[in-house]
């Protein structure tokens, strides 16, 4: 698959989550960002308003993430198991490589913002993801149709984010990926079709002991 072309828009998000890391969010200027992205002050206010714009931006970088996932992902998984293994893979992301200063400023800016809230996007791949995954196992007959997809991907969602949210009130002070993998597969058990065998409903397990 040949690689996606970094737009300018994509080189300074990368390039201001790459100095929030470094450098942290407050004491990164526009000017860094900027400098670092090699782009220019009207292609940066072009996409941006400002600097706390970018922080819903961080919701994308997720995307990418996901898009890896979705393309290096064995397509033979249940609807369930394709579930649990992206979660798994983006939440242990999502501990090992995010500053959880910055997610929380992120989870905070969704808040307040006056602009589109970039957790509730969805246009975004992430949602467009689900969506294809849980619309194919009610197709199927693997998930139940008491519900419709759009019921079904609201539950999944929301169940990601309060886990985030949790976890960022605890600052980080368990594994945010191996806690999902425990409970998990008790939300999307609830997602099956009554006519699931057992076999079916076994989920696979990713999380290392």
């Amino acid at each position: 698959m040949p690689r996606k072309r970094q737009t300018t828009k994509s080189k300074i998000v990368k390039a201001a989550w790459n100095l929030f890391y470094k450098k942290g969010y407050h004491a990164t200027t526009i000017d860094d960002i900027i400098a670092a992205s090699r782009t220019s002050k009207g292609s940066f206010y072009h996409y941006f308003k400002g600097k706390d714009a970018l922080l819903g931006s961080l919701a994308y970088l997720f995307d990418d993430k996901y898009e890896e996932l979705v393309a290096s992902m064995d397509s033979s998984l249940s609807a369930a198991n394709k579930l649990l293994y992206l979660n798994y893979e983006l939440f242990l992301m999502i501990e090992t490589s995010v500053d959880i200063e910055l997610l929380t400023l992120l989870y905070s800016s969704q808040l307040t913002t006056k602009d589109q809230r970039a957790l509730l996007d969805d246009n975004r791949f992430y949602f467009t993801c689900i969506r294809e995954i849980i619309q194919d196992a009610q197709n199927r007959g693997e998930f139940t149709s008491d519900r419709s997809v759009s019921e079904l991907v609201h539950l999944y969602t929301m169940y990601e984010r309060s886990l985030i949210y949790d976890w960022l009130l605890c600052q980080g002070s368990y594994s945010l990926s191996k806690y999902s993998a425990e409970l998990l597969p008790g939300t999307l058990a609830q997602f099956l079709a009554k006519n699931q065998t057992n076999e079916e409903r076994r989920f696979a397990k990713y999380a290392e002991n």
